[in-house]
């Protein structure tokens, strides 16, 4: 268990966007949902993943819990949420751990929670990025004849 420490800057539920990275994030264990098993496209692996329902003060949002995480945490419970970030999954939300986040139980306790302010509700847009172009002669090529 990790004491909260200054040098960690946290931010509150309410202030998640899509696609932050570095996030630091104190919040409750509201719900835990259904584990489900899930096989990776690439190689068939099989994976387990729940989506929980976590919140502080301001808001709250679903954080996708896999394999062994789902097995530390608890309902009622408050965490830090170390390095984590944010993913739209089908337009919507979620707090991730990625490869580098961490998850612990905090000292600090989070007693009242806002239920009302859901973040994973809004659908948001996926940024569209732009076309990288490949086979740069021949799009040069084409662009000189007019």
């Amino acid at each position: 268990m990790t004491k909260l420490s200054e040098e960690n800057k946290y931010i509150k539920v309410s202030e998640l966007s899509p696609n932050i990275r570095d996030i630091n994030l104190l919040a409750k264990i509201v719900e835990l949902g259904e584990i489900r098993e899930v096989s990776n496209r690439n190689t068939g692996e099989e994976h387990k993943v729940m989506d929980v329902l976590v919140a502080d003060d301001t808001a709250k949002v679903l954080y996708s819990a896999w394999n062994e995480q789902i097995d530390t945490i608890k309902e009622g419970e408050t965490y830090q949420f170390l390095n984590a970030k944010t993913i739209l999954f089908r337009g919507h939300i979620r707090l991730s751990l990625g490869r580098n986040g961490t998850i612990e139980e905090s000292e600090e306790k989070i007693d009242e929670t806002n239920d009302e302010t859901d973040m994973s509700e809004k659908e948001h847009e996926y940024e569209r990025r732009g076309y990288r172009g490949g086979g740069g002669s021949y799009n040069r090529r084409q662009s000189n004849r007019y």
